[in-house]
């Protein structure tokens, strides 16, 4: 009886060393022919260490339930990224997010190895993606980005049993170093409320300077989310550009959809600004478009985050405050707090940080006068 299945050792080494080596196999298994007489083969990598008898004899039974002539054809990784693990993904992440995973994949990975036959990629060949985005120039953080995007899509690949194992797990992508952090003075931000006081951009600005919500945590603020009488804003969502199109995102992480408490200030200018736009409404009748939104254009429809940015950099330019973001305001709203002596939990909680260990590591610079104000506090405590 002819054999249906082979097993072989894959090894770069002469044989003589084959019983010293770690090496991996390759199941392959004959599916017959095509209809014009081609032997067609279908092939797994079985990664050192895993019984390669086990798979042969799972990939036949398989073979024999009628599961596997789909899969004669081999798949390449561009066909594979394209029309399976894209598609798949679309369903289970932000739009946003996804065309950035389409778009590292289709200029970086798949030009590189997207010929390649997915069951066939090795480490090397994961490195070569890796060494053409550095070699390109491009930010360690784009580097890191397309990186994963691979790595990722393997991952899946092993899940639905395309693959054995992860090639990319051998690979080190580049380090990120972590930027600086621009915190603007409590001055600065002094000047840049009393600059934009009077205008519709005073209240983003005070928002941002005294919540530290996101950008898009600010301009996607709906007044149900308002608590004017207990002086609180629930952060529920995130306002961002999709498909051409403004819409409220839900937030990625749970701690992301929180409670803020509101300076008793804040929560004047807030109460004072809803009665204005009541009586808006009234006016411009059919001519206003009733969203909720706290900021907005005048007839009811949300700003643009984008354009404020832009408003804002115009803004501190003019005051002669260069390299501040708008985000920059929640930097500055964390540092004050942390300075002042409010627990970092309570600091961490409130921006929506995944820890309080994320919170202090991205704000480590104010750590050491926290050491400092610690070290006042024993020698108090204990009269020395």
């Amino acid at each position: 009886m002819r054999r249906r299945g082979t097993i072989l050792k894959r090894c770069e080494h002469p044989k003589t060393s084959w019983s010293r080596c770690r090496h991996s196999w390759s199941v392959v298994v004959d599916l017959g022919q095509d209809e014009s007489g081609k032997r067609r083969q279908l092939w797994r990598t079985v990664p050192a260490g895993d019984d390669p008898e086990k798979e042969l004899t799972r990939l036949l039974r398989e073979h024999d339930q009628g599961r596997l002539a789909s899969q004669a054809e081999p798949l390449t990784v561009g066909s594979y990224l394209e029309e399976q693990w894209l598609p798949h993904m679309r369903k289970r992440i932000r739009e946003g997010t996804w065309r950035r995973y389409a778009q590292l994949a289709r200029s970086q990975v798949i030009p590189v190895v997207g010929d390649l036959r997915l069951g066939r990629v090795r480490p090397v060949d994961v490195q070569r993606v890796v060494d053409s985005m550095v070699s390109k120039g491009l930010a360690p953080r784009t580097v890191v980005q397309g990186y994963r995007v691979l790595s990722s899509s393997l991952t899946q690949a092993v899940r639905w049993q395309l693959l054995s194992v992860n090639p990319a797990t051998a690979v080190r992508p580049p380090r990120i170093e972590r930027a600086d952090l621009t915190v603007p003075h409590p001055a600065q931000v002094n000047m840049i409320l009393k600059s934009a006081e009077g205008t519709w951009f005073y209240l983003p600005v005070l928002l941002a300077a005294t919540t530290g919500m996101r950008r898009g945590e600010v301009f996607g603020l709906r007044w149900r989310n308002v608590n004017l009488d207990a002086s609180q804003i629930h952060v529920s969502g995130s306002l961002q550009r999709v498909g051409g199109k403004l819409q409220v995102i839900e937030p990625k992480t749970p701690r992301a959809r929180r409670t803020v408490a509101l300076p008793a200030s804040v929560a004047a200018t807030l109460r004072y600004d809803k009665k204005e736009q009541s009586e808006r409404r009234l006016l411009l009748g059919e001519g206003y478009t009733d969203a909720d939104f706290v900021i907005e254009q005048g007839d009811g429809t949300p700003r643009d985050p984008d354009v404020a940015s832009h408003h804002f950099q115009g803004l501190t330019a003019a005051l002669g405050i260069h390299g501040v973001r708008f985000h920059d305001l929640r930097h500055a709203y964390a540092t004050s707090l942390l300075k002042a002596g409010v627990h970092p939990k309570i600091v961490s909680e409130a921006l929506g940080h995944s820890s309080t260990a994320f919170t202090l590591d991205t704000y480590s610079h104010v750590v050491p006068s926290m050491q400092d104000a610690a070290a006042d506090a024993i020698g108090a405590a204990l009269d020395l």
